[in-house]
């Protein structure tokens, strides 16, 4: 998996949180969690690539 891809997971994951009723700032930390779980990167990984 390249950095496109887990930014567009991401992405999504925040986009479909936000429309359930979550505040963008939450909707993108349960984002990058789920996506570090499902892809078993590390969270400290995911949260330097997003605040690039």
């Amino acid at each position: 998996m390249d950095i496109f891809e887990v930014l567009s997971a991401i992405s999504k994951r925040k986009k479909a949180m936000m429309h359930s009723g979550i505040d963008e700032i939450k909707a993108l930390k349960e984002a990058e969690i789920d996506v570090s779980n499902e892809y078993h990167i590390s969270l400290f990984d995911i949260e330097k690539l997003v605040r690039k």
